[in-house]
């Protein structure tokens, strides 16, 4: 919940920042582009790790950052799984709209 907010806060400020010409789109969309692959990473790493039976004494939370995503309870190779897909659709949606951010801007450019 608590992610939710800032992230809606960040986009917030950016949209304003840009409606008073300090920063591009592309620009307030890197943070959270970059962000997203990060998180994206974290929760691929967790869920590989909860795929080796071996390695641990059941399953859990492997790393820092995708504690702040997964919930507490009932923790699954399913649960995990699903949290990376979301990560991935959420980093390949916001990968797009940063190149189509700079193409725009781009062609803006140009005709001006």
């Amino acid at each position: 919940m608590m992610l939710v907010i800032f992230f809606a806060l960040y986009i917030g400020i950016a949209v304003f920042l840009h409606s008073n010409k300090s920063i591009k789109y592309s620009i307030g969309l890197l943070p959270l582009l970059l962000f997203s692959i990060l998180a994206n990473v974290a929760l691929a790493q967790n869920y590989t790790q909860s795929l080796i039976v071996g390695a641990n004494d059941g399953i859990g939370v492997s790393n820092i950052l995708a504690s702040f995503f997964i919930p507490e309870d009932k923790w699954s190779q399913e649960l995990f799984h699903s949290f990376y897909e979301a990560s991935t659709i959420i980093t390949i949606v916001l990968l797009q709209l940063y190149l189509l951010c700079l193409l725009l801007e781009g062609f803006k450019r140009r005709v001006h």
